[in-house]
């Protein structure tokens, strides 16, 4: 607070010219004056010369051809509005120290070819007039020039440094947006465009309709519209364009605002949506829908984490509960080889359980390999190979699958949706397991059926969810770690197919579809 206290002293001390220089629109009011100063300089010289000369002849001819201020408005005409024009850039690109680098070269050349369009336009006119009023030029161009010509040319130009700056966002808030304050803002660029487009269009319509009439010289009138009007329109143009823009790009910034605050903790809030039905409306909708799934997607992914938590905290505590007994009291330990194939099996579920872990985080990074697989050949092969491992012990595995069966995709990650649901029937199974493989039309059908208990159609949809395990069939000791199936279900759906759990007579039938591949050529 001292601080704030010591600087705002600090700025009453300099007074309010020297904080105006620190302002960032300094730029702005220092162009509009010095393109107003210079009108004032060349009227007032012109005036000044006019009455250097001496009074008006009484003679009529005399009067009207008596050249007064030819030769200071033949320099006025050339170079002289170059040299105004230069002055006038020179004062934006001082009053612009500070700023980025672009911005003062933008600031000095917008007010630089602002004003210069301005006073040539000017010093045309008064080009025009002092041939047909030399004794009358100097006045008109003296009260015309401080009573319109100044002011509107310090104004335009003033609006057009404005707009080359940003035209109404602060320094602070685009350098803290990140964007820095170099680049022009889009409702910036579509107002000086859309101005000067339209100026431009309304002077040559005016000149358009002048040599409509090559017979006729142009009159005031004709330089009035030229030297005020296009000004003019462009002026209330440009405004007009970046009121708009500003407006309609309201809703934009406040879907940014939102967004800017949304972290990880707050997926909850959503971006407020416009009443409009355009494309911004569409967007906030769009972006909604997407937090939305992200939101999902980080309930999930928090859900994951805390069920492998529990899932792997709960054998390794048993694990080094028996390990920490064993050592704690050896004598009564009467068979060590046995303690330690119990805690190698352990280890064995547990690196089970990782690898599954591993295989669920990064197989949806990673999209399967394009490649033909002969869907038939894989299950006959796994079943000759189960009907040799422990978990087959006493069921009879068979496998129907007469005719090549291809499909499109990673042939190792089918191979584990193979396995998994050959284990899941193993593990569920009271004598007999039986895969077929068939085409059906445009698809691959897997079927894989056990005779065991079978599954209640109430639970079909939660068997895959991960580390879900029925209490009637699973355990932790005999069943797996609830991730068979899960697994199962993300391998078939990455490959374009599903798999389902289908009604059965007796004991549960999984069946698995896959879009049917191209067969190889030969």
């Amino acid at each position: 607070m001292a601080a704030v206290a010591e600087q705002r002293g600090r700025q009453g001390r300099r007074g309010p010219l020297a904080v105006l220089r620190h302002h960032r629109y300094w730029p702005v009011w220092a162009a509009g004056l010095a393109a107003a100063l210079v009108v004032a300089a060349a009227v007032i010289w012109l005036q000044a010369e006019d009455l250097a000369v001496g009074a008006l002849p009484w003679v009529i001819p005399e009067v009207i051809h008596t050249d007064r201020v030819g030769p200071q408005i033949a320099f006025l005409a050339w170079p002289g509005f170059l040299w105004g024009a230069a002055a006038v850039g020179a004062a934006g690109w001082l009053a612009a120290h500070g700023h980025a680098w672009a911005v003062r070269l933008r600031a000095a050349a917008v007010a630089f070819l602002t004003s210069g369009a301005l006073l040539f336009t000017y010093t045309r006119w008064l080009e025009q007039e002092n041939p047909l009023k030399p004794w009358l030029v100097a006045k008109e161009a003296y009260r015309w020039g401080l009573m319109f010509i100044g002011p509107s040319t310090g104004l335009l130009t003033a609006a057009a440094v404005w707009a080359a700056l940003g035209g109404g966002a602060t320094l602070a808030g685009r350098a803290g947006r990140g964007g820095g304050e170099d680049r022009l803002p889009y409702r910036s660029r579509t107002a000086l465009v859309a101005g000067v487009a339209t100026g431009a269009l309304f002077a040559a319509g005016i000149e358009v309709l002048r040599r409509a009439q090559p017979d006729h010289a142009p009159g005031q009138p004709y330089w009035i519209a030229l030297t005020t009007g296009a000004p003019l329109v462009a002026l209330l143009t440009g405004v007009l364009v970046h009121v708009t823009a500003a407006r309609a790009l309201r809703p934009v910034e406040a879907i940014r605002r939102e967004l800017a605050d949304i972290t990880g903790q707050s997926l909850d809030r959503r971006v407020p949506v416009p009443p409009t039905g355009d494309v911004i409306a569409r967007l906030a909708v769009t972006t909604n829908d997407t937090l939305d799934r992200l939101e999902q997607a980080s309930s999930r992914q928090q859900q994951f984490v805390a069920d492998a938590a529990h899932e792997l905290r709960s054998p390794l505590a048993a694990l080094r509960a028996q390990l920490e007994t064993a050592l704690r009291h050896p004598d009564s330990v009467t068979d060590w080889p046995e303690v330690v194939a119990e805690a190698a099996a352990d280890v064995v579920r547990l690196q089970a359980l990782a690898d599954d872990l591993l295989l669920l985080a990064s197989h949806r990074a990673t999209a399967p390999a394009g490649e033909p697989v002969d869907l038939a050949a894989l299950a006959e092969d796994l079943v000759r190979e189960h009907q040799h491992l422990p978990d087959a012990t006493g069921l009879l595995l068979t496998c129907e699958a007469p005719a090549p069966a291809l499909v499109h995709g990673n042939a190792t990650r089918l191979e584990r949706l193979v396995r998994n649901l050959l284990a899941n029937a193993c593990r569920h199974a009271e004598t007999a397991i039986r895969v077929t493989v068939e085409t059906d039309g445009p698809s691959v059908v897997l079927t894989v059926q056990d005779d065991g208990p079978g599954i209640p159609p109430a639970d079909r949809s939660r068997v895959f969810d991960r580390f879900t395990r029925l209490d009637a069939s699973r355990t932790r000791t005999s069943g797996g770690a609830g991730l068979g199936l899960p697994i199962a279900r993300d391998i078939a759906t990455h490959h374009g197919g599903t798999l389902t759990i289908e009604d059965s007579a007796r004991g549960a039938r999984l069946t698995a579809r896959f879009p049917t591949g191209a067969r190889p050529s030969g």
